[in-house]
């Protein structure tokens, strides 16, 4: 049945059976069986068709609405033998962060705490958080705009998100601002921020999925970007055409785990020595 539950939050996520057997890394004939094998044990259905996607029924949200915590601790059974011995974890990367400064810090931090083995993995972070959750990985670093009762939580660093500007040139003139989609963890967290700030407000908003990308666009001439700083200094992105905003507008980068993880010494190691490296990147 777990599996099955697994299958449900994967979809209930994506909306589409090939979505949810990317991120389940299985293929569309596993996931499909899995619901199905699901329906046949609580004997009701748990989706529907939604025009060419498909939902979760009044039901199905009830049962995976019950299911959540289960989940959660019954992920959490199979460290509960080896928690004092751990040294070796998974963890998930936002790509934003992991496409600029933050494997430099994982490395960093891990050489400053010479016990731990680290296994790195790269998603957006909704997808690292959902894993976390459901205990596929141990740790994650990323951007969380919400707070989960059974998840811990470490601020690790702010991250100012930075204006660029168009074609690189500090004297172009653009009405055209290119941030990142409303649905990502950055935009939940700062974009009450960027509506609001004096120097951003009367900007037409461009949304688009990558931060990356948005770099590519300001290049070209599409706009001014808003972007973390990081992403802006790993791409190249001239000093020059880089402007921190007054007032400033930062993302907060965490560490989440598990609470029984987050209580291992190794861990709590780990983040001091997390906390103590970020200083020298901002």
């Amino acid at each position: 049945m777990v599996e099955g539950l697994e299958a449900l939050l994967a979809l209930e996520r994506t909306g589409t059976i090939s979505e949810a057997a990317v991120q389940l890394r299985l293929t569309q004939s596993a996931v499909s069986k899995r619901i199905q094998s699901l329906q046949n044990e609580v004997n009701f259905a748990v989706i529907e068709p939604d025009g060419r996607r498909v939902r979760l029924t009044s039901r199905g949200l009830a049962l995976l609405d019950k299911a959540r915590p289960l989940i959660s601790e019954l992920k959490n059974l199979k460290d509960m033998q080896v928690e004092g011995e751990m040294n070796h974890f998974s963890i998930g990367i936002s790509d934003s962060i992991a496409s600029s400064w933050g494997p430099r810090l994982i490395r960093l931090a891990a050489k400053k705490e010479k016990n731990i083995l680290l296994d790195i993995h790269v998603h957006r972070s909704t997808l690292v958080e959902e894993n976390i959750k459901l205990g596929r990985y141990h740790l994650g670093l990323c951007v969380s705009p919400y707070v989960e009762n059974q998840l811990a939580y470490e601020v690790i660093s702010q991250e100012p998100m930075v204006l660029l500007s168009s074609r690189f040139d500090s004297d172009s003139e653009s009405d055209t601002l290119i941030t990142i989609e409303q649905n990502s963890a950055t935009w939940k967290v700062v974009g009450a921020d960027i509506m609001r700030h004096p120097k951003l407000k009367n900007y037409k908003l461009t949304h688009v999925e990558s931060f990356a990308a948005i770099v590519q666009m300001v290049q070209a001439g599409f706009g001014h970007g808003l972007v973390p700083l990081g992403v802006a200094l790993t791409m190249g992105a001239p000093k020059k055409s880089i402007h921190l905003l007054i007032p400033n507008i930062k993302r907060e980068i965490k560490l989440i785990s598990r609470k029984n993880i987050s209580l291992l010494p190794v861990v709590n190691s780990f983040v001091k020595a997390l906390k103590q490296t970020s200083k020298e990147l901002f």
